[in-house]
């Protein structure tokens, strides 16, 4: 099945949860700089131990986002060097600002050293990605901790985390190629059945739903951009709907958590990350498993930053 990409359906057209960037002070973030940031992530990294290589993605960012002037213009050669800066350092900026409870623990430090990985752009690994598979697994497991669904572990399926005394168990996925969605989808129901606990699958569409990484440069009024990025997800999940409540049947998945991040050319002139969130109930047909998903959807939204409902 061939999805237009995002920013392509946002140019010529004209979610569930709407993020307008990461890096605020809602959510027990710090309101900081682009350089600021950067050197924050970098800082945190080091701390753990970790020595991040001169040629690897997030040191090229960081020299970018804090060399002297502060200004990058479209002509310059490093331009999607900062763009894609946009999406990593406040995706992991939020992660170490969530993480004080477990920067000591050797699942998180694995995961950290792993999220070092990869090139510079996502669109340039489509097959193996161990860095960005790592720092999504992160994102997810941040996203409960600011939520409060405590404790929250790095340990099978991929993320567990409680809400209230339910324990659940979240398998993550970026899913690269529309195509594969049913082959990672169904690994994940079985990752939830082997653990044993009600579960949820976290999807990460980004590359899936933008394939050459294109960026959202239509400068669309936020009030009509949110429901505008609604739709191409939305019509995503509408045709596999069926199909996924197949795959997931008899696993134990209480439902799925659509996770989609662009950067976008705002009226004002500035670029910014934005992401929206989709939830989708795989258990209607069980009243317990049914209210599980809506306790633990109900929780999990608190979590994301600079949330907005639509």
């Amino acid at each position: 099945m061939t999805v237009p990409s995002i920013p392509k359906l946002l140019t010529e057209s004209v979610v569930y949860i709407m993020l307008n960037g990461m890096n605020s002070e809602s959510c027990g973030l710090t309101r900081r700089s682009r350089a600021e940031n950067a050197e924050f992530v970098i800082a945190y990294v080091r701390a753990l131990g970790l020595s991040p290589q001169p040629q690897s993605r997030l040191m090229r960012m960081h020299r970018v986002l804090t060399r002297a002037g502060g200004i990058i213009s479209p002509e310059d050669q490093e331009f999607e060097t900062a763009l894609e800066a946009e999406r990593d350092f406040q995706v992991l900026a939020f992660v170490f600002d969530q993480a004080e409870a477990h920067s000591t623990d050797a699942e998180f430090q694995r995961l950290v050293k792993n999220a070092l990985k990869d090139s510079l752009l996502q669109n340039e690994d489509r097959g193996q990605s161990k860095g960005r598979d790592a720092q999504f697994e992160l994102f997810v497991a941040a996203i409960c901790q600011s939520a409060g669904m405590l404790p929250v572990s790095r340990e099978e399926p991929d993320v567990t985390c409680h809400v209230d005394a339910i324990k659940f168990g979240i398998a993550a996925k970026r899913i690269k190629k529309v195509t594969k969605l049913e082959k990672h989808v169904r690994k994940a129901a079985d990752q939830i059945k082997k653990a044993r606990l009600p579960g949820i699958i976290a999807i990460d569409t980004c590359v899936a739903l933008n394939r050459d990484n294109e960026r959202i440069t239509a400068q669309i009024p936020d009030e009509q951009f949110g429901p505008l990025y609604k739709q191409p997800l939305k019509h995503f999940m509408d045709d596999f709907h069926d199909n996924i409540q197949d795959w997931v049947r008899g696993k134990g998945v209480r439902g799925l958590v659509i996770h989609d991040q662009q950067v976008r050319f705002q009226p004002n002139g500035e670029w910014s990350l934005v992401g929206m969130t989709m939830c989708v109930n795989t258990a209607r047909e069980n009243h317990r498993h049914n209210r599980e998903f809506d306790m633990f959807q109900e929780r999990y939204t608190t979590g994301l930053p600079n949330v907005e409902h639509l």
